[in-house]
């Protein structure tokens, strides 16, 4: 079984501007496997682009929910 690549801890403060380059730095291997492993899996690229767009939106949307 493949292991899932790790995420790196924030090393730049939460108010710092470019703590979100970071972040996306830091997510950038395990997304590409996700992304590798749907397509291994059959889904298509575009599929797969999709759906995580609107899993990450549904998130964003709960998450300013329960902060409203």
């Amino acid at each position: 079984m493949k292991k899932t690549p790790e995420v790196a801890p924030p090393i730049l403060a939460e108010t710092s501007p470019d703590r979100p380059v970071n972040c996306e730095v830091a997510l950038e291997s395990a997304f590409a496997a996700l992304v590798a492993t749907s397509i291994g899996q059959g889904w298509t690229p575009e599929e797969t682009a999709e759906t995580l767009h609107k899993l990450a939106m549904e998130h964003l949307e709960q998450l300013k929910a329960i902060t409203a």
